[in-house]
């Protein structure tokens, strides 16, 4: 792993051994998404989708889409306030380990993610999901899941990890959940560099056997 894939990992089990103590970080924030919604106003509507996927014998097929709307400056007021809730709320969460398997399989997907200009989503271009990627690479693992993140500037691993944590527009705080997941048991971050205009980020988690 890349020296900032390691940060990545550190400042994840930052957050994750002591939930009420990283809200400090989000002061920052906070401050600043209270004045843009105070001068910009409720800002535009956004949309972003839900889908619900379902297993089936030949795989995974998506079952249902939903289109969640937001209004951007006030919803980024709405997810720091969660946020902040949500991390008084969470008890001290376990360690995650770094992993091989599971830093392959995060590297595979990023590998096919720039043949595809970062366009991919979750699902590679071979029809994979990351918890399949994930069981491949690291047999000893019985669940896994994935965060992708791009930002620009150049980020730091905090920057990243307080951007998935904050989740604003997204629906049900997906990646936010993801993070705070007390059933990981192990991790592994990927980065892509800058790629479609965006320093692109893969964080991948595991549940050991």
């Amino acid at each position: 792993m890349k020296e900032i894939e390691k940060e990545m990992i550190a400042e994840i089990n930052l957050v994750r051994s002591d939930p009420e103590g990283y809200i400090r970080y989000l002061d920052y924030y906070y401050e600043l998404a209270k004045l843009n919604l105070k001068h910009f106003g409720i800002g535009k509507r956004n949309y972003s989708l839900s889908v619900l996927y379902e297993k089936t014998n030949r795989g995974e097929r998506k079952k249902k889409v939903d289109t969640v709307w937001a209004n951007e400056y006030e919803e980024e007021v709405h997810a720091i306030e969660t946020l902040i809730k949500d991390l008084k709320n969470t008890p001290q969460l376990s360690i995650l380990l770094p992993d091989k398997g599971i830093y392959e399989a995060a590297r595979k997907h990023g590998l096919d993610q720039d043949r595809h200009n970062w366009t991919l989503g979750h699902q590679g271009s071979d029809g994979s999901w990351p918890w399949e990627r994930i069981l491949k690479y690291s047999p000893q693992m019985v669940e896994g899941n994935e965060n992708l993140a791009g930002r620009f500037p150049e980020p730091t691993a905090r920057d990243i990890v307080i951007q998935l944590l904050i989740d604003s527009g997204i629906p049900e705080y997906g990646h936010r959940y993801n993070l705070l997941d007390p059933k990981w048991t192990h991790v592994a971050c990927y980065t892509g560099g800058l790629k479609g205009g965006m320093y692109q980020w893969i964080q991948e988690f595991g549940k050991h056997k």
